[in-house]
């Protein structure tokens, strides 16, 4: 089924001689609905302008498809010169028709309206272009409609013979147009829009649905693999190829993940991610300056009690005084670094900023296990969690001091990038 969208402006059903834009787009699409919209203004007419509803429009356009049913309404527009007039009207109109018809096509006549009503129809198609053609209707002369005669109601029957016996003659004047330039700019801005928002997967997604006009290919290539790397954890190839410590890739690496999901504002993901890093970063430090500390079996970290019998001993009295029991086959976590730290050092820079990673445990732990919702607002829960995740970048730089600062701005290079290839 196909349904002609047609509003009416200052303009006639038929201009020298032949079709106006509305009845052109009738006498070639056949729609199954032409449904016209007029303003009260347009529909009562003026001095200058004869009034729309002395026109028997049904009649006009069953005379060129006499298949078509016609539907039209008016509408008091306040601010008929106002751009912003119609933008909800002709949704909502559009909207309800597709209830009524799921299976309808729809025909946009950008000509026939107002520039108002025009440039509306063109937003709404480069917004909603599912089942939509913009059709635009050149003028008889392919010139401009100026100074010539308005129809008159009263002639309208002698009129549509002479204009059936005179588009007999000529091609279709209706053009389909994908108003690319209008697209490309409104998929530019969502471009630039979500990845400020760092949201490439939502690019993709954007840029595969505009394949047919827009061509982003270079973006997609761009992105593909640094989506595919985010989603499975697969360190960037930047970060391999300037650093071959495979630790620091891999605190670099999920820190760019962590911070990107920060500026996200995906705080509770953060918070539960935060641990992770800073535990994986205390394990690296504590066996790289502190060795035999450390035991691995089968890959799991444990406490070699043969290490020093004064330190196994102080962490003892540290276990004891939180009740809890010294087990030397528990696996070490955030919290026995911590002990371990508190012990070894604790006046260092390094137990400072364990200090304000512990702050957020309980939180943490609440959330990622017992799958608690995250009340930023309760204890200076937000502060405590911006507070560790700027402690675990500056414990990732007393790890790994050869990390540039510069590759801290991975995906801000990135977007520009983007920009660029925009």
């Amino acid at each position: 089924m196909k349904i002609l969208f047609s509003p009416i402006g200052n303009t006639d059903p038929w201009r020298n001689d032949r079709d106006g834009a509305m009845l052109n787009i009738v006498r070639h699409y056949k729609p199954d609905l032409a449904f016209l919209f007029f303003t009260e203004s347009i529909w009562e007419g003026s001095n200058r302008i004869p009034p729309h509803k002395h026109f028997d429009w049904e009649k006009i356009i069953k005379n060129v498809s006499e298949n078509t049913l016609v539907e039209y309404q008016i509408e008091k527009v306040d601010r008929a010169h106002d751009f912003d007039s119609y933008k909800e009207l002709f949704h909502n109109y559009l909207v309800n028709l597709e209830t009524r018809y799921p299976t309808a096509k729809f025909l946009l006549n950008v000509t026939s309206g107002t520039p108002q009503m025009e440039t509306t129809l063109c937003l709404e198609y480069i917004t909603y272009p599912s089942k939509k053609k913009c059709i635009q209707v050149s003028t008889p002369l392919k010139n401009s409609n100026a100074h010539t005669k308005h129809a008159k109601p009263i002639d309208q029957d002698i009129d549509l013979e002479i204009v059936n016996e005179e588009e007999s003659k000529f091609d279709s004047r209706c053009q389909e147009i994908s108003i690319i330039s209008f697209r490309e700019t409104m998929i530019r801005n969502q471009v630039k829009s979500l990845i400020e928002n760092y949201d490439y997967e939502a690019v993709l997604w954007l840029l595969d649905a505009q394949k047919a006009f827009y061509d982003g290919s270079k973006i997609r290539s761009c992105l593909k693999k640094v989506t595919k790397d985010i989603k499975t954890h697969e360190v960037f190839p930047d970060i391999v190829k300037s650093y071959k410590d495979c630790d620091l890739q891999k605190a670099l690496f999920h820190f760019l993940l962590l911070d990107m999901r920060f500026k996200r504002r995906d705080i509770a993901e953060v918070l539960i991610r935060v641990k992770s890093i800073a535990e994986f970063v205390m394990e690296k430090y504590l066996s790289r300056k502190y060795r035999n500390l450390i035991l691995y079996e089968k890959g799991k970290p444990f406490l070699n009690v043969s290490y020093n019998e004064k330190f196994i001993k102080d962490y003892c009295q540290v276990l004891k005084a939180k009740n809890y029991r010294f087990d030397e086959r528990r696996v070490l976590s955030f919290p026995a670094y911590y002990d371990f730290i508190k012990i070894l050092e604790p006046n260092s820079p390094m137990m400072k900023e364990m200090v304000c990673v512990n702050r957020i445990n309980d939180i943490r732990n609440n959330v990622a296990h017992k799958l608690e919702n995250l009340d930023l607002e309760e204890k200076n829960n937000e502060k405590k969690i911006i507070e560790a995740v700027r402690a675990v970048k500056k414990m990732i730089n007393m790890v790994f001091p050869t990390i540039k600062q510069e590759d801290y701005e991975y995906f801000n290079k990135l977007n520009e990038e983007i920009r660029k290839l925009l």
